[in-house]
């Protein structure tokens, strides 16, 4: 198998935005990769994401286990955008560094504690807005809902609670839905939060407009909702 060609088009955007001829670039990369013990794909990807450079549809074209790597490296991006010290002079320069860098961890942030892929196409540009983050729990909780459905298959028109209730019941001689673990407590929990988070949630941000969620509470419930779409996705359907 020939060795994969990096991105040319983020290896330009990284050169422009730091000022270095493409052969650093190079050099920057393979540093990077040896330093995570990564493969240049996913060091290219952390380094494109410490300077704020999006790399969502080039992240996607990787094989599993690169993308995985990209996930493993993610917190210390966190880490070096706090521990990055201001040297700049100019007081308005040193507000626009940080700026930057507050984002760049932030989508950082939002990449490595969200890993379904409808999930973070639909919800990442309105956790990393200014306002309004009732919206990405809006369509946080129809992703859940949605993949509900499709992996119910109910032949009535359900919603909510409802559409719930028909796929997951506590009792697993009666469900739709089994949790994979076929564990009697593991079914009864997982039933009981995902009835919670209709009405908690979903019908709060699906019935009205908010504005009671902050970003950071916004990016909690979202990413929550990641680890039980997991469950569904791995839930057996026994009806």
């Amino acid at each position: 198998m020939g060795r994969r060609v990096l991105d040319q088009g983020i290896m330009s955007k990284l050169a422009k935005k730091l000022r270095k001829p493409g052969k650093s670039i190079s050099v920057m990369v393979s540093k990077k990769a040896h330093k995570l013990g990564s493969s240049p794909e996913a060091a290219l990807i952390v380094l494109a994401k410490e300077n704020g450079i999006g790399t969502a549809v080039y992240q996607r074209s990787l094989e599993p286990a690169k993308q995985a790597e990209v996930r493993d490296a993610l917190p210390s991006i966190f880490a070096s955008s706090q521990a990055r010290p201001e040297r700049l002079e100019s007081p308005k320069h040193v507000r626009t560094t940080t700026s930057i860098g507050r984002k760049a961890s932030l989508r950082a942030a939002i990449e490595f504690l969200i890993e379904d892929p409808v999930l973070l196409s639909r919800c990442k540009d309105i956790l990393l807005a200014k306002s309004k983050f009732d919206r990405p729990i809006n369509q946080a909780t129809q992703v859940l809902e949605d993949r509900i459905r499709n992996k119910a298959q109910p032949t009535a028109k359900l919603t909510g609670e409802n559409l719930v209730g028909f796929a997951f019941n506590e009792d697993l001689s009666r469900t739709v839905l089994r949790v994979q673990s076929n564990v009697p407590e593991d079914q009864r929990g997982f039933t009981q939060i995902l009835k919670g988070i209709v009405p908690a949630f979903r019908n709060k941000t699906h019935h009205h407009v908010t504005d009671s969620f902050t970003q950071q509470e916004a990016i909690r419930v979202v990413a929550f909702i990641d680890v039980l779409l997991r469950v569904v996705d791995s839930s057996i359907k026994v009806k």
